[in-house]
């Protein structure tokens, strides 16, 4: 036998053929079943010599049985039916086998059984050595030592039924088991049994001994839908194949010959038995000491199947679409996973009692993109109904303020904004749209900076309106946005309101790269790696070629968004002052220092909150799936809270250096945030970004002339030069005024114009609402019935009296406060107003 040896097939066959498709062409082909043909041929004469040998010292001999002959005519017909109906299919298992998700640390996260209905892990690339003991031990004991037909064990067999008289032993290798299991579990008759050997034969010319035991532990049944030998371990004991004791590798070696052992409350003790008797084989070889083998039999057998981790449910769902019945290594972190969708199905518990059913949460590496923990929706309470299987973190939901950072920074790179620059915050109409910030509240002017701290609208619509909503969408979508699928014009000023759809995988991944980009600036020397922006991965980065030259070719000195602009975007995220919408704000209060934003969409539909260190970036999202808004619902009291929780978690670390060479010392006006022209008088030397130069001097204060007792501003008409106190004032416009002053007590008015010296005709009166060529909506109530619109003035005089005009009606007078309401009907309108010294203010509107 040993002369026909697996190593001389391999000579033959597996050396000339593995590499190459037998089919290729037909001269290919006809010379592989030759060569075939000729091999298998030899090697079943010679296994019938054998087999005629054996049985002459086997089997008693009632009389003169031609056994050589009957060998040699076996091998011919087996060779014969090799030849005439080919081998073995190229694919011994195609069913579909189950998705399974792994973790970083190779732990299991998930499983999905596969398409048929059954527990199929894929197969396994090796196998515990406790369990090869206990299979070879029990099925095939000169495994590694026959062809795949063990002339021994059949001769065995014979004689065992025979003298049964009935079927005792099958006398099959685990080569033929395997073929038997390829082939479905046929019916087990003489003919079955020849094609079993036959497909053995090849199947040891073409695997190897060690992939042969792998396929058969990968497809062996272990009772009811139980397939392979990783399901079983997971399904009856909870964990790897590789963590099992020698008890439960025991039980589970001896359950493929006879899976209907393992039923619940049946066949208890014959399965025991057969364990048993395994652990005696192994402890009469010596693998087993005495007392490992009596704690062995004392283990107790598994009871009822166990339930497959199930720790990210949503990415595996995600994932097993693109990749089915695979094994899926990603980057999630097992511990970090399992607190992550623990404290998002708590939350989830407590927000329920305000019929928020929904929440989401993912934690990622700013350096690599890796997610760390995925949270696609809470998991308990499961229900369909309330949409817990929707995956939240790839759906597309309305952005809320999530965005306005990314216009803060495009604007400081752009050069058209310094971080304290006063941005107006008054009512606001373009083209019927009137937005308002979320406390219903107007200031008149505030810092830029405080734009974004407090997420203010009105100056953030105007930002946009300098800044240019297709440019902002650019800009977004090169920095990882996927999901703005329509024209600028669909989107318009709502853009940066939640106007648009985004996902909080790309919002994620959009802020991580921020972070990456701000952290390795001094890495590259003020250079940048283009590289650097990219979308989060579920699965481990790939490492690339790190780079050691400052000259390398993939830096550049071009910049989407500057370090600069990264870096004050981050001081103004990390502000501990919130706006009304983040009231609570101090409980969040902690030693780490997070850049952080929250976004509530309109109705209440979306809460979002994302916040990023150099290290980390978490995002979270609360709501309904259904797109059902709640009242209350908000960012800083629905998703922040979660965030915070989150980075409790996670290490802490040092915080962003300031990019110095990106940076210039410039003289800023303290009012007003501009740089400091000539007449302001309270300035202060800060670092800007280097674009901030190009920005204009502070145009709010202007050289006044008053009279000597300062009551009155005076000209050379009305008073002698000599007469004339000249100093700075601090000035906004009127509509600013009107609401700044409200805010800040200490700002002071210009004084009036002194009788005789003429008027300020520039200054006197300002529409707030309507603005000059507005267009206007009729406002509906309740009802259905068109409602009055309510114009609103402001005057440069508190004390001033303002006469209203429509076209050619007069519509009343107001002091102080300057708003009145009115009907008006559709068309095109000429408002006209007039104060009790004359000055007049005409605008033109249409309403629709």
């Amino acid at each position: 036998m040993r002369r026909v040896s697996i190593g001389m097939i391999e000579a033959v066959l597996l050396i000339k053929y593995r590499n190459t498709q037998p089919d290729s062409t037909a001269v290919l082909r006809k010379e592989y079943r030759s060569t075939l043909r000729t091999v298998l041929q030899y090697f079943l004469r010679s296994t019938g010599r054998c087999l005629s040998h054996l049985s002459k010292s086997l089997l008693p001999r009632p009389g003169r049985v031609p056994w050589r002959l009957l060998a040699s005519l076996l091998g011919i017909g087996v060779a014969a039916w090799c030849v005439m109906y080919g081998i073995v299919p190229r694919q011994l298992f195609p069913a579909p086998c189950s998705t399974l998700l792994y973790s970083a640390e190779g732990e299991l996260l998930g499983a999905r059984i596969a398409p048929d209905g059954q527990w199929r892990f894929p197969a396994a690339d090796s196998l515990p050595d406790k369990f090869v003991d206990c299979l070879l031990t029990y099925e095939d004991k000169r495994f590694f030592y026959h062809p795949g037909i063990d002339p021994a064990a059949i001769f065995r067999a014979i004689r065992l039924n025979g003298k049964a008289g009935r079927v005792v032993s099958g006398g099959s290798t685990l080569t033929m088991q395997l073929a038997r299991i390829a082939r479905g579990n046929q019916d087990r008759t003489f003919y079955e049994k020849t094609i079993e050997m036959c497909w053995a034969l090849f199947l040891e010319t073409t695997h190897s001994k060690q992939e042969i035991l792998n396929l058969y532990a990968s497809h062996a049944p272990f009772g009811g839908n139980v397939i392979g030998l990783e399901t079983a371990a997971w399904r009856y004991f909870g964990r790897s194949a590789s963590e099992l004791s020698w008890a439960e590798s025991a039980t589970l070696a001896v359950l493929p010959n006879s899976p209907a052992l393992i039923h619940p409350g049946r066949n208890r003790k014959q399965l025991k038995e057969k364990r048993d008797r395994l652990l005696a084989s192994l402890q009469k070889k010596g693998v087993l000491e005495e007392t490992e083998y009596e704690l062995a039999c004392m283990e107790p057998l598994p009871e009822a199947p166990l339930p497959l981790p199930n720790d990210a449910p949503h990415l595996l769902e995600r994932l097993a679409a693109e990749q089915p019945g695979q094994r899926i290594q990603t980057s999630v972190r097992q511990a970090l996973q399992r607190q992550t969708q623990a404290l998002v199905n708590r939350y989830a518990r407590e927000y329920s009692s305000n019929h928020i059913h929904n929440l989401a949460a993912i934690v990622a590496d700013v350096e690599t993109g890796e997610v760390l923990a995925y949270a696609g929706n809470a998991t308990y309470p499961a229900d369909e109904r309330r949409g817990n299987q929707v995956d939240i973190i790839t759906s597309p939901r309305s952005t809320g303020s999530i965005l306005k950072p990314f216009l803060y920074a495009g604007m400081l790179h752009d050069g058209l904004l310094l971080p304290s620059m006063l941005v107006s915050d008054v009512p606001l109409n373009i083209n019927g749209f009137s937005p308002h910030n979320y406390n219903k509240t107007f200031y008149g002017a505030v810092p830029a900076h405080v734009a974004i701290e407090r997420s203010l609208n009105v100056p953030l619509v105007r930002m946009l309106s300098q800044y240019n909503t297709g440019r902002f969408m650019s800009l977004l979508k090169s920095w990882g946005m996927t999901t703005l699928r329509f024209s600028e014009e669909h989107y318009g000023a709502s853009l940066i309101l939640g106007g648009a759809e985004g996902t909080l995988w790309d919002l994620s991944g959009m802020y991580a790269s921020m972070s990456r980009v701000l952290k390795h600036y001094r890495t590259y020397n003020g250079r940048y790696n283009p590289a650097d922006i990219h979308p989060l991965t579920p699965f481990p980065a790939e490492r690339k070629e790190p780079i050691r030259s400052l000259t390398d070719s993939r830096l550049t000195d071009k910049a989407l968004l500057s370090s600069a602009a990264l870096w004050y975007t981050f001081e103004a995220m990390s502000a501990l002052n919130r706006p009304e919408e983040e009231a609570d704000w101090q409980q969040f209060e902690s030693m780490k220092r997070i850049a952080w934003k929250t976004g509530t969409s309109y109705g209440g539909r979306d809460a979002w909150a994302i916040g990023t260190t150099p290290r980390y970036v978490v995002g979270v999202w609360a709501g309904n799936a259904s797109g059902e808004g709640r009242p209350g619902l908000t960012g800083v009291g629905n998703a922040a809270p979660v965030l915070f929780d989150l980075f409790s978690l996670l290490p802490g670390g040092e915080w962003f250096d300031l990019p110095y060479d990106e940076t210039l010392p410039m003289a800023i006006c303290r009012n007003s945030g501009h740089k400091a022209s000539p007449y302001c008088e309270q300035t202060d030397t800060l670092y800007m970004p280097l674009s901030g130069n190009n920005t204009g001097i502070c145009p709010y204060h202007k050289l006044v002339h008053l009279s000597a007792d300062r009551r009155y501003r005076v000209n050379s008409s009305c008073e002698s030069v000599d007469r004339m106190i000249s100093r700075p004032w601090f000035v906004l416009p009127p509509a600013q005024e009107y609401y700044y002053r409200n805010y800040h007590i200490d700002y002071i008015p210009l004084p009036p114009v002194k009788p005789g010296c003429g008027q300020d005709l520039n200054r006197q009166i300002e529409l707030i609402y309507p603005e000059h060529n507005a267009i206007l909506y009729l406002p509906k109530g309740f009802s259905g019935k068109s409602e009055k619109f309510i114009f609103k003035a402001a005057h440069a005089r508190r004390d001033a009296t303002i006469y209203w005009h429509l076209d050619e009606s007069y519509l009343g007078e107001t002091t102080d406060n300057h708003q009145i309401s009115c009907s008006v009907g559709q068309g095109k309108h000429l408002l006209t107003l007039i104060d009790n010294e004359g000055n007049q203010k005409k605008i033109q509107f249409e309403v629709k």
